[in-house]
């Protein structure tokens, strides 16, 4: 992981592709071969499976509704769905199915219990060679972390190599001091790193993938595409991952 990715998650289409021209494809058309079973050939490559990089531009095909109600055991009346493409990078944008089962469930943040839907996403569809998903998805060392601290510090200093990040910070400080924009800074930093820590292998998915325990994300590696699979329909943790799995080889 670079310190620059770390900054940028602090501060702040695909060719078309037909994957339905074979036998083997789920409810929505989607071509299981194609998506899922070709493996990578040079773990530097990236963006080779096209199938999957298509369904940037409509996550809502990948997962069906079937499937998400079968896997869950979840009644389809207290579903409803959402689409969000709040940012213009199709990587950002979610499919999601929502349960609204009165689930109370524990909010770290606030440190209390708040009932919230149910959740299954599916996200975060980009290219990605195998070396850089081995470096990004695992726990940040102590090292990584104090760089990206003083990467932070310079900025708030006004140090920093973009001018725009410079004029920003500028009139952030109308508002808030640099103390409290490191500190801030800081405990994001750490916050992050407690997040990496919470990566796990997952073995027989796609050339590589990891499960996050904290944020309950299945992230899955196939042909220099990833893609990830959002589960957060149970308190306990390993509930959420085998289904998370079901789904992620429903592709």
């Amino acid at each position: 992981m670079k310190t620059k990715h770390f900054i940028a998650i602090i501060l702040i289409g695909a060719s078309m592709y037909s994957c339905d021209n074979k036998n083997n494809a789920n409810q929505n058309g989607v071509n299981i071969d194609e998506v899922y079973e070709s493996a990578s050939k040079d773990p530097n490559a990236e963006g080779e499976n096209k199938c999957l990089m298509d369904y940037q531009s409509k996550y809502d095909a990948l997962i069906s509704e079937e499937d998400v109600l079968k896997i869950t055991g979840f009644s389809k009346a207290k579903m409803k769905t959402k689409y969000n493409k709040i940012l213009r990078d199709p990587s950002s944008h979610e499919f999601l199915y929502l349960f609204d089962n009165k689930r109370e469930q524990y909010i770290k943040q606030l440190d209390m219990k708040l009932e919230k839907d149910d959740v299954i996403a599916i996200c975060n569809i980009k290219p990605m060679s195998l070396s850089n998903f081995e470096h990004s998805y695992r726990a940040l060392t102590d090292a990584e972390k104090q760089k990206a601290k003083e990467a932070m510090k310079d900025i708030s200093e006004g140090n920093s190599d973009d001018p725009n990040v410079n004029k920003a910070m500028e009139q952030a400080q109308q508002y808030v001091s640099k103390e409290d924009v490191n500190k801030v800074g800081s405990a994001l930093i750490d916050g992050l790193g407690d997040i990496t820590k919470a990566y796990v292998k997952v073995s027989g998915l796609g050339d590589a993938a990891v499960w996050n325990t904290q944020t309950l994300e299945l992230v899955v590696l196939q042909n220099g595409v990833q893609f990830e699979v959002r589960v957060n329909i149970n308190d306990d943790i390993e509930t959420n991952k085998a289904a998370a799995v079901q789904l992620a080889k429903k592709f």
